[in-house]
């Protein structure tokens, strides 16, 4: 939706940030070292740092006003996206809780994400997002923009219309028409991006319900079985 909008490059996946995080120390550290690591990075650093990511990202599309890296681990890093970017916008795509891990579980992703290769594991890993997210949401107030897909499928253009507000560009039809837009698409996501907005896939975990047992007690009260 964001992409299909004239002022907007879809930029993909980026591993940059991720890049600059492990260089910073931020990762698979202790909460003491990841204090120092986040102490070191003083304002100089913070300038330098985000001068050269967003050269980065300038020479992918230097006409864009607002370029979008929609990797779904960023939001690990959020804590770092707001130190170095104060003017980010920072979108959450949300799911039923359920679908979202059944999603993941079905689609079968590499080694690095060998946690959505158990459903209690999948399940367990679902809830500390969950609670990083509800943090990230602590310290950084009005930052993010919650976007739910149930949310969106129920009134495509409304919820289109606040996403592209957030952005803080004027609406354009073209994104009520993201399927029609060209370009390639080199995520799990290319089916889904080629198709208008579709409901079956909500709720669509009942089919399993018999076999995921273990993902729905690991999830507790993030499981949404009763809606």
């Amino acid at each position: 939706i964001c992409a299909s909008h004239p002022d907007v490059h879809g930029a993909g996946e980026l591993s940059k940030l991720r890049r600059m995080a492990n260089g910073l120390g931020l990762k698979y550290s202790s909460d003491t070292d990841v204090g120092k690591s986040v102490a070191a990075i003083t304002p100089e650093l913070t300038k330098t740092l985000a001068s050269e990511h967003l050269a980065y990202l300038r020479e992918r599309a230097p006409d864009a006003l607002r370029i979008v890296d929609k990797m779904p681990h960023n939001f690990e890093l959020i804590g770092l996206i707001g130190i170095l970017f104060s003017n980010a916008r920072i979108i959450h795509c949300r799911r039923d809780a359920i679908d979202n891990c059944i999603s993941c579980f079905v689609l079968q992703f590499n080694e690095t994400h060998n946690y959505s290769a158990d459903l209690e594991t999948l399940g367990l890993y679902y809830r500390e997002y969950d609670r990083l997210m509800r943090h990230w949401n602590k310290v950084l107030p009005g930052r993010i923009f919650e976007n739910r897909y149930e949310t969106l499928i129920e009134d495509q253009e409304e919820h289109s219309h606040r996403l592209i507000d957030y952005l803080g560009l004027p609406w354009d039809d073209a994104c009520l028409r993201f399927f029609d837009r060209d370009g390639s698409v080199n995520t799990y996501s290319n089916w889904q991006v080629r198709q208008p907005i579709y409901k079956s896939s909500v709720k669509r975990w009942r089919n399993y319900e018999g076999e995921i047992q273990p993902l729905i007690e690991a999830l507790g009260n993030l499981a949404e079985v009763d809606l």
